[in-house]
């Protein structure tokens, strides 16, 4: 074998070995992204584990949108949250146009 063909082997194995380096970079960032999305997302349902709705908003919710309660309480508490609502108003409108405009946003 020929120095050239040494050389040719050694940049062969040179490229894998920095191809599979890529690789595992790559989805080292795509599973630390995971992690963030996941850990905000816990914390958004954390913070709207505190927010109180009303059984009535939610079962006027339920029976004109026929989503599930727990779509309907999902957003009434984001828009609680969110202070969509102005002081003294109910939720309900908010909630209703949310869902209607955007439900796949809504998730349980």
């Amino acid at each position: 074998m020929t120095a050239a063909d040494e050389a040719k082997q050694l940049d062969s194995v040179t490229d894998r070995v920095m191809d599979q380096e890529s690789m595992s970079a790559s989805k080292a960032t795509e599973a630390m992204s995971a992690l963030a999305s996941k850990r905000n997302k816990d914390d958004q349902d954390a913070s709207l584990d505190n927010v109180q709705v009303s059984k009535e908003d939610v079962e006027l919710i339920v029976t004109e949108l026929e989503v599930t309660e727990e779509m309907a309480k999902r957003a009434l508490k984001e828009v609680t949250s969110q202070r969509l609502v102005k002081e003294g108003q109910s939720a309900v409108g908010e909630a209703l146009r949310k869902l209607i405009v955007s439900p796949h946003t809504i998730t349980n």
